[in-house]
């Protein structure tokens, strides 16, 4: 009983937490709030010893989710655009698993981190799917997490300042008027069993990036040919950014830090690297595409494709950047990480 009561005492703490954070940052008009905030009310609790964690079941719908979120933007349309800048596309994404082999080296150099634990810290994509497989490739799946999460904090703090200042008149001017809870339709039901069979059909295969990318093909494809029309209302997304946000900051604890605290300032140096390479790459698709700074900050930006995404929304950036661009990169680390991992453990050790 008195262990129940301390449960409850401390998720009211989390929740209580992560409201006043979010809503300060919302107030200030920063975007990713509702990632942002639950996300640093984590790192704070969990840095504290609180011991509470999502439930695996709520993160993993909570992606599958995110998943049809980002279906919905997909269309034939983003693909024919894909194809106008193909060749921009693949150098773009060549370049980017290059300099992680790169950095990777540095950092088995200059660190006591393994090989292929290094490596896939600094893989950029997804870091809950870098985190999810990296352990079946001998890595030390907390070192990972610590890199790749410490990663994704630098690129959305970063974005939230990039974007207040790109498009913070977007957002106060051109934003239609929020609907926090729209009446809800047979597609929502449909959205919601179209993420739950991914997330489902995902742990079956043992896959774990799936649990985005499975509803998200499922979902694209129903929706493409007109079976389905994606719905996720606001509040929905927002407990899915919430619960993403406060997973990721809550993994953050002292003795994870204590674990990597000789290494740290090579992490936070690779950490720099990729920010500034993904910076340039940003200033080169601005310059051959023409398109605005945001986005073009997202489509490259080393966080992986959920936080990418939730900025995009939160900005009304052009998607039909972003998520090409994103997705081409998810694919091309998920394919050539564990080749690149392995490879590099052994002629490094």
């Amino acid at each position: 009983m008195e262990k129940q009561r301390a449960i409850k005492w401390k998720w009211c703490v989390v929740i209580s937490l992560s409201f006043v954070i979010t809503l300060i940052i919302y107030i200030n008009q920063i975007p990713a709030s509702f990632l942002l905030g639950p996300m640093l009310a984590g790192i704070i609790l969990g840095l504290r010893n609180v011991s509470v964690y999502i439930p695996k079941k709520i993160f993993n719908l909570s992606q599958g989710i995110l998943g049809c979120l980002t279906a919905k933007a997909i269309t034939a349309n983003v693909l024919f655009d894909l194809m106008s800048y193909w060749h921009l596309a693949l150098v773009i994404t060549i370049s980017t698993v290059l300099i992680s082999v790169v950095v990777g080296v540095i950092m088995v150099k200059f660190s006591a981190l393994p090989g292929s634990t290094a490596v896939w810290g600094v893989m950029p994509g997804g870091a809950s799917a870098m985190v999810g497989i990296c352990g079946d490739y001998g890595a030390d799946a907390r070192l990972v997490a610590l890199i790749q999460y410490l990663r994704v904090i630098g690129v959305v703090l970063m974005l939230a300042i990039f974007s207040h200042f790109f498009a913070i008149e977007t957002m106060t001017n051109s934003m239609p008027q929020t609907v926090w809870f729209a009446l809800p339709s047979w597609n929502l039901l449909y959205t919601i069993l179209i993420a739950v069979v991914g997330v489902i059909i995902t742990g079956l295969i043992r896959f774990p990036s799936g649990r985005i990318l499975l509803p998200m093909v499922i979902g694209a494809v129903l929706q493409i040919n007109g079976f389905v029309q994606l719905e996720t209302p606001l509040w929905l997304l927002l407990l899915c950014f919430g619960s993403i946000g406060l997973s990721v900051g809550l993994r953050f604890n002292i003795a994870v830090i204590k674990l990597a605290i000789k290494a740290l300032p090579i992490i936070l140096l690779s950490i720099i690297i990729m920010l500034v390479f993904c910076y340039g790459q940003a200033l080169l698709l601005h310059h051959y595409l023409g398109i605005d700074y945001l986005t073009c900050f997202l489509a490259t930006s080393p966080g992986g494709l959920e936080t990418s995404v939730i900025i995009a929304l939160d900005t009304q950036s052009n998607l039909a950047i972003i998520l090409p661009l994103q997705i081409l990169r998810f694919f091309s680390v998920l394919v050539f990480g564990p080749i690149i991992a392995r490879y590099l453990s052994k002629k490094l050790y």
